[in-house]
């Protein structure tokens, strides 16, 4: 049996249907289904599962992005295209992030400060952080590899070291609670940052696991990453109950078996073999993932407005979920439809042209 690697691979449909799964785990995040059926499978699911979707997804783009980081032109044209959905998916979020993070104890000007605070430091939303830490984690990556002409191995350590600098200031903060120097600085980055899991300790080192991956792409080959998966998903699980337990509850999205658990899953996904025929399915898996991403936490706030206003019950969890998932999904493949629809009629506009010339 030939080994195959990964260089040779010429289609990755698998990985798009994963990002449609992926997209399902961060609206489980942001809504856990089972939160009244199964409390402790519901934890684990929110905190440990479903924390591997976000990581994926940056990995996704820094194997994709890693063939092109180097074209100045590419690279900017995609980073403006993630900043401009950022805008407008800011300005979609507008009624939402006013209830949300407007408070009548500040004055208008300090709420006005505090959302622009959110919006170049945070996130302007609860999910729409990964935009601009994809443009931040993306445009570090370019400048390491062109600017500073960073070897390989300089940039992984880099990416290794803000990392760990991450995991201290997110899930294991309470270890440094009687460290006051570390414990004061904690602090103070967190008053102005709120997370660590932003674009350069989240998202930098998972972007460049993917272009790791690119860049290694003909010494990596198929291996039983499934397996290497599970085996390191038990172990996260591990890692979430010893710091539930013993250091203290925390924020959830930065493991020490995070990296290895991602890795193992992206390539598993990566060398999993799916036929031309379902290229069409692959493709819009892809673009649903996306809007899925983009749209549930809206979704999910104007159901729960117009339930309100109705005088209706919301339903438990899972209810709400299904509810925002399907409606989500719906407006998902509305929006695919008129974009695919507008591009056929610019396309075809352009062929009118040129038959003319």
């Amino acid at each position: 049996m030939s080994t195959i690697y990964l260089s040779e691979k010429k289609e990755y449909r698998a990985l798009d249907f994963s990002k449609f799964v992926a997209a399902f785990l961060v609206a489980a995040i942001h809504i856990p289904p089972f939160e009244e059926i199964a409390p402790v499978f519901s934890h684990e699911f929110q905190q440990v599962i479903c924390r591997m979707a976000v990581p994926f997804f940056f990995v996704c783009t820094g194997y994709f992005i890693g063939e092109k980081i180097t074209d100045k032109d590419r690279v900017k044209k995609y980073l403006f295209h993630i900043i401009k959905m950022y805008v407008w998916w800011s300005l979609l979020y507008l009624i939402p992030i006013i209830d949300r993070f407007w408070e009548k104890k500040r004055s208008a000007a300090g709420n006005i400060l505090e959302l622009a605070r959110r919006f170049f430091l945070i996130g302007s939303y609860i999910q729409l952080w990964y935009l601009p830490a994809t443009v931040a984690a993306v445009l570090f990556l370019y400048l390491l590899v062109t600017r500073f002409r960073w070897n390989v191995k300089g940039i992984v350590a880099a990416a290794v070291l803000l990392y760990l600098t991450g995991v201290f200031h997110n899930t294991y903060r309470h270890v440094f609670d009687t460290v006051l120097p570390a414990a004061n600085e904690i602090q103070w980055y967190l008053s102005v940052f709120a997370t660590a899991r932003n674009g350069f300790f989240f998202g930098f080192p998972f972007v460049t696991m993917g272009y790791l991956f690119r860049v290694k792409a003909d010494r990596i080959r198929k291996s039983a990453y499934g397996w290497h998966t599970v085996f390191f998903l038990v172990l996260m699980m591990l890692e979430e109950w010893i710091i539930t337990q013993k250091i203290g509850e925390s924020s959830h999205d930065m493991y020490l078996m995070t990296p290895l658990v991602t890795a193992n899953l992206f390539l598993a996904a990566a060398f999993v073999p799916v036929g031309e025929r379902m290229g069409a399915a692959a493709k819009t898996m892809r673009e649903l993932s996306t809007e899925i991403f983009l749209l549930h936490m809206l979704v999910y706030f104007w159901y729960k407005k117009i339930m309100e206003c109705m005088g209706l019950d919301a339903g438990n969890h899972l209810v709400r979920y299904m509810v925002v998932v399907t409606v989500s999904v719906l407006i998902g493949l509305i929006l695919i439809y008129i974009r695919r629809k507008g591009s056929k009629q610019e396309n075809y506009k352009k062929n009118i042209k040129q038959q003319k010339l």
